[in-house]
């Protein structure tokens, strides 16, 4: 009778032990269930590289470099593997701008390695003297160079092979002009009110490129923009939509944008004071990450 109860005492243990566990492992999975970060997918937004550190919209310190002995750069690089890059191109008060510094800092926080290069090697326009004559000691063949120079280093430094192009102003016009022949080397292209840009010009794009405009632009006119818009609708260029097919189209896509109310440097410098200028400023940045996403895909 002893060891019977014994065995009832011994079994009526085990089965409180399989209980005890079992509660246990159920309360752990709902408690590393319910604390496990989301990380829902919206189609409305590109999708970061993988950093590797479970962090979002986490970039490493942007610094300078030298491109080579001529050309010094903004460099900021994603945290982890990413396989894209943006070549930043500034506006006539160059590189150091700190408002375009954190437009380069805001695509590495997407995914993508941005290099923004000094076009204007230590000579940004300063807002004083006669614009023509400072302008004239930049010349184009000069910029295309520098460039180039940019690309290849992005290549043979970083190792990144699909690149391309977002800049405001200056850079706007620029960017239509990195997208020309010889094809390849730019995958991509974003055009901020470039300024200057022509029919000819948008015409020799090789790269799928958005063009973005203000309205009320008194330095790039709304007139000559519908012009370009006009010129890549005869080629059979030009999308309708932001995301309309673009699989019969005559060439590599293009998109034309005018925000309503809003005049030059609305993104880049955008006055949040001014809530339709701020509106505006997140939408244009927003159709660019579409556009990048698209044609410039970080994974």
């Amino acid at each position: 009778m002893g060891a019977s109860k014994s065995f009832q005492v011994i079994a009526m243990a085990s089965l409180i032990g399989v209980i005890v566990v079992a509660v246990v492992g159920i309360a752990l999975t709902l408690t590393f269930t319910v604390w496990l970060p989301e990380n829902p997918e919206s189609p409305s937004e590109p999708v970061a590289c993988d950093r590797g550190d479970g962090h979002d919209d986490y970039v490493a310190n942007g610094t300078d470099i030298a491109i080579n002995d001529d050309v010094n750069a903004y460099l900021v690089e994603p945290i982890g593997s990413c396989l894209s890059a943006v070549v930043v191109i500034h506006d006539i008060y160059g590189y150091e701008m700190g408002a375009t510094r954190l437009i380069a800092d805001e695509l590495a926080s997407r995914g993508y390695t941005a290099v923004m290069p000094d076009l204007f090697r230590g000579n940004p326009w300063n807002g004083t003297g006669n614009i023509v004559e400072w302008y004239s000691k930049h010349p184009q063949s000069r910029i295309d160079a520098d460039v180039d120079a940019t690309l290849d280093y992005i290549h043979a430094e970083l190792d990144i092979e699909n690149i391309g192009v977002v800049g405001f102003c200056f850079g706007g016009h620029q960017t239509v002009m990195a997208s020309a022949p010889p094809p390849n080397r730019v995958r991509a292209g974003v055009a901020f009110y470039g300024v200057g840009t022509t029919s000819d010009e948008v015409l020799s794009m090789q790269a799928p490129t958005m063009l973005v405009y203000g309205q009320n632009d008194t330095i790039q006119s709304v007139e000559d923009v519908y012009v370009l818009e006009e010129a890549l609708g005869d080629a059979d260029r030009l999308l309708d939509d932001l995301t309309a097919d673009d699989s019969n189209l005559n060439g590599p896509a293009a998109f034309v944008k005018v925000f309503d109310d809003v005049g030059h440097a609305f993104v880049h410098r955008a006055d949040r004071n001014d809530p339709v200028a701020a509106a505006a400023a997140r939408e244009a940045k927003q159709d660019m990450y579409y556009w990048l996403e698209r044609y410039l895909p970080t994974l």
